[in-house]
C-alpha cells in the first residue's frame, strides 16, 4: 500500500491530505451503514457479514489515522 523507503524525506501534500480525509469519512460512513444494516436485518448470516464488514471498515480507519500520525509526527 505505502512504500516506507525514504520515509524521512517524504511529505504529504495538501491534495493527499484531502484524499485521506475523504477516505476516512467514507470508511466511517460505510461502517455506520453496515451497523445499521446489521441492526435492521432479519437474516443472521447477513447480520454477521455486515458486522464483519463494519469491523473491517473501522480497522481501516485506525490504520489510516495511525499512518497519518506517523507521517506527521503527531501523537495523542
Amino acid at each position: 500500500m505505502y512504500n516506507n523507503q525514504n520515509q524521512g524525506s517524504q511529505t504529504i501534500t495538501g491534495k493527499e491530505l484531502s484524499y485521506l480525509s475523504d477516505t476516512l469519512k467514507n470508511e466511517e460512513l460505510l461502517a455506520k451503514l453496515c451497523v445499521q444494516g446489521a441492526a435492521n436485518s432479519q437474516s443472521q448470516s447477513l447480520k454477521q457479514t455486515l458486522s464483519q464488514l463494519s469491523q473491517e471498515r473501522l480497522q481501516n480507519v485506525s490504520i489510516l489515522i495511525n499512518t497519518l500520525q506517523q507521517q506527521s509526527g503527531i501523537t495523542h
